[in-house]
């Protein structure tokens, strides 16, 4: 059986970019950093760009997409987005026109061998979804940029082996930080992003259903801390069957994270 890793080559407010790899299928989720530091993270794993078989957005928002356009200059890449996310996208980049495989929110399709299940998620954008990419039958999660946990959501995520989750904020830090008001009601809005108590209980749910690996993904530089949100999703899981808890950092983690393994242990990382 094929080894799956997942590799963050950035997570936060300032940009996100992550690589799936499975055999030899390397899918990239979203590109909201420089060409450069993708180009990086990609050489770090002895990987080029024209060993890329997909890109799939989550949405247009430019902490997401930053990138792209220079992406798209310098090579021929498939990439997906959904219509929502395509139709305000290529307003803005009209070099995204031609290039986009568009989709509606909740269809499936295949990137070579591994099966792509989108859903919706509730988020300030056109047509935000996640994903769940599927290769030999083991089942990987990828949620960020949600407000809440949708019942649909949930259900997509449950009985995956690993999960990206997003984990941005703490309740607390976020009231008394410097956000202007109207922007700490919309991060904590139901169109906003998941806090670390709702990114907890979720987590639970999932270790419940067989998730064995939690990536928390997307903390805020300013109203987060990673002991924060690692602290609040292993309370929530603790008793529970087995399951690393691993932080994705700003910046490239060290090494890409084996979604499988035969042992889970609680960790940090970055």
């Amino acid at each position: 059986m094929a080894e799956r890793f997942y590799y963050s080559i950035a997570s936060g407010s300032a940009g996100n970019c992550g690589l799936y790899l499975a055999g030899g299928t390397a899918i990239l989720i979203d590109a909201g950093v420089s060409l450069r530091r993708i180009t990086a993270g990609l050489s770090a794993l002895g990987l080029g760009l024209d060993d890329l078989a997909a890109v799939l957005l989550t949405h247009e928002h430019g902490d997401h997409v930053r990138g792209l356009p220079m992406l798209l200059k310098k090579c021929a890449v498939p990439v997906f987005a959904s219509r929502g996310t395509a139709r305000v996208l290529t307003q803005k980049e009209p070099i995204c026109a031609d290039r986009l495989n568009t989709f509606d929110s909740g269809a499936r399709f295949w990137v070579r061998d591994v099966d792509v299940d989108s859903f919706a998620t509730p988020h300030d954008a056109a047509e935000s979804v996640g994903y769940v990419l599927t290769h030999e039958g083991r089942r990987f999660g990828f949620a960020t940029d949600l407000g809440f946990v949708p019942h649909d959501a949930a259900d997509r995520l449950r009985g995956c082996t690993a999960v990206v989750l997003e984990s941005n904020h703490d309740p607390h830090m976020l009231q008394a930080g410097p956000y202007p008001y109207a922007l700490k009601m919309r991060v904590a809005g139901p169109s906003g992003h998941l806090s670390n108590p709702d990114c907890a209980v979720c987590a639970a749910e999932l270790v419940k259903s067989g998730t064995r690996t939690l990536i928390l993904a997307h903390l805020s530089e300013k109203n987060n801390m990673p002991a924060l949100a690692l602290q609040q999703t292993r309370h929530a899981v603790r008793g529970l069957p087995l399951c690393r808890v691993i932080v994705a950092p700003r910046d490239c983690m060290g090494e890409p994270v084996l979604l499988e393994e035969g042992e889970a242990l609680c960790s940090l990382s970055g």
